[in-house]
């Protein structure tokens, strides 16, 4: 990525205890600096923006979209391939950061899901070969925040929530069924 784009681990994955204390809780987060970068193809220079953003998020963030959402999505996958153990910096790992997908989240309170523009909670979405290193019933969640020049991200991995029944994030299929 630009020298002027840094990818920084702001805390390694770890362990919290949930509010009853007895099940840990597995987080990462990362930090994507976006200061002076002025086109979503820079922030990720020097791999093409096809190779790090799926084509949904490509059509998702490229109207209209500031830098600024762009680095958030791209610090909410570094901070998921961290969950799973991969270290997003390592060149060996560039071509992963293409295979998470980060799209809004449907919801049962909104009917345009994805399409909306009101800021539905950021999704994840895994292929199978990505899914697999997810232990069996659970969920991948992500919460992205910005700052003039940086976004940040915090990926969770933890029981599934009751909203997750509709929810089709996780799998390797699109909403209409295909398959990547």
């Amino acid at each position: 990525m630009t020298s002027g784009t840094t990818v920084r681990e702001v805390a390694s994955p770890g362990a919290l205890l949930t509010e009853a204390g007895s099940e840990p809780v597995s987080w990462a987060c990362a930090t994507v600096s976006f200061a002076g970068v002025r086109s979503p193809a820079a922030l990720v220079d020097p791999l093409p923006l096809e190779v790090v953003f799926t084509r949904a998020e490509r059509i998702r963030s490229g109207s209209g979209r500031t830098v600024q959402h762009w680095a958030g999505r791209l610090a909410a996958k570094c901070a998921v391939l961290r969950l799973l153990g991969l270290d997003p910096a390592h060149r060996a790992n560039a071509d992963l950061l293409g295979e998470v997908e980060i799209l809004p989240r449907p919801s049962v309170f909104c009917t345009r899901t994805t399409a909306c523009l009101h800021g539905h909670p950021p999704g994840v979405r895994l292929p199978a070969a990505l899914r697999d290193r997810v232990e069996t019933g659970t969920r991948i969640g992500v919460s992205i925040s910005h700052a003039a020049s940086t976004a940040i991200a915090v990926a969770l991995a933890s029981a599934p929530l009751p909203e997750d029944d509709t929810d089709r994030y996780g799998s390797d299929e699109y909403e209409d069924g295909n398959e990547r």
